[in-house]
């Protein structure tokens, strides 16, 4: 409402101006000068353009009362995932959590980075009698849909691969889990390639 008042009132303003306003035209060496003649001074000129500039800030202020937010779009990978196979020697489950990166920090100098970006991962894996925890990493896109945890242990590393797909009609995660055992640990190598549901 208050919005609409504001346009009226310019509308009104500039009927003022240019209704009011007359041509003069002179001569100086032979051309023909035309100039628009308003019927006030300076300072009425300035005053209407006041008045303007006060009218399109409330208009602002009013249509913008709230503050804004940076909308983040949800990737699939997003959410708590459960191993579909019940007998599963590996992971059991995972948790992956988006951050949207909507904090730019800059420092003194005008250098400025991004932070919150990225993908957290929480693993666990099959345990006795609970699982075990692995802990949370930072995850980052390695293209493809796919995104990479690493988890780095004293005797191993493990290279937790995941992806979404659309299988049966619904999302299924893929985790691929790649472990490196260490020289003096002496285990072989192994992966693990299993789906899981949300």
């Amino acid at each position: 409402m208050r919005r609409v008042l504001i346009v009226d009132l310019i509308r009104c303003l500039v009927r003022t101006i240019v209704g009011g306003a007359h041509r003069i035209a002179t001569k100086r060496r032979g051309e023909p000068i035309v100039s628009l003649a308003l019927p006030f001074r300076r300072g009425g000129a300035v005053l209407v353009l006041l008045i303007l500039a006060v009218g399109f800030t409330g208009a602002f202020a009013v249509t913008s009362s709230a503050p804004a937010h940076a909308l983040c779009v949800s990737s699939p990978l997003a959410g708590s995932w459960r191993n579909i196979n019940p007998n599963t020697r590996s992971i059991t489950r995972v948790t992956v959590t988006q951050g949207c990166g909507d904090q730019v920090l800059c420092d003194t100098d005008g250098h400025c980075s991004t932070s919150g970006g990225g993908y957290g991962v929480r693993v666990w894996g099959k345990c006795h009698p609970t699982d075990c925890d692995w802990g949370s990493r930072s995850a980052v896109s390695r293209g493809n849909g796919w995104i990479l945890a690493t988890y780095r242990r004293s005797y191993a590393t493990s290279y937790v691969w995941l992806k979404v797909y659309k299988r049966g009609g619904t999302n299924q995660l893929r985790v691929n889990v790649r472990t490196d055992f260490t020289a003096a640990d002496g285990r072989t190598d192994y992966t693990t390639d299993e789906w899981f549901r949300h």
